[in-house]
């Protein structure tokens, strides 16, 4: 699997989990409404916003940079992370850590 695979489908994940910590951030926002906290989650809002759009180019471009017959690859290599990610976060911390020994 070549680096520009590898790179592409992390950025890709990465931009998942972006727009995951967005919906986190609005749905705080919409539930602080009227309080004193609500400034500090309108400003995580609007980070993560910002993060989401700066991510979603970098995935593109890594994606543009890959031919087109590896683009299947890519695909595959993002459900392994996706997988990998779901194993882990059901997983405890200790059990992870017991494995990695």
């Amino acid at each position: 699997m070549s680096r520009r695979v590898r790179r592409a489908a992390t950025l890709a994940y990465r931009l998942r989990s972006a727009v995951a910590d967005q919906d986190r951030a609005r749905l705080f926002l919409t539930e602080s409404a009227g309080q004193a906290a609500e400034t500090t989650y309108r400003r995580r809002a609007r980070v993560s916003d910002l993060r989401v759009q700066w991510a979603t180019i970098r995935a593109r471009r890594a994606l543009d940079r890959v031919p087109e017959r590896d683009r299947a690859d890519v695909d595959r290599r993002l459900q392994t992370l996706l997988r990998i990610d779901s194993i882990l976060t059901s997983t405890s911390p200790a059990a992870v850590r017991r494995f990695l020994r």
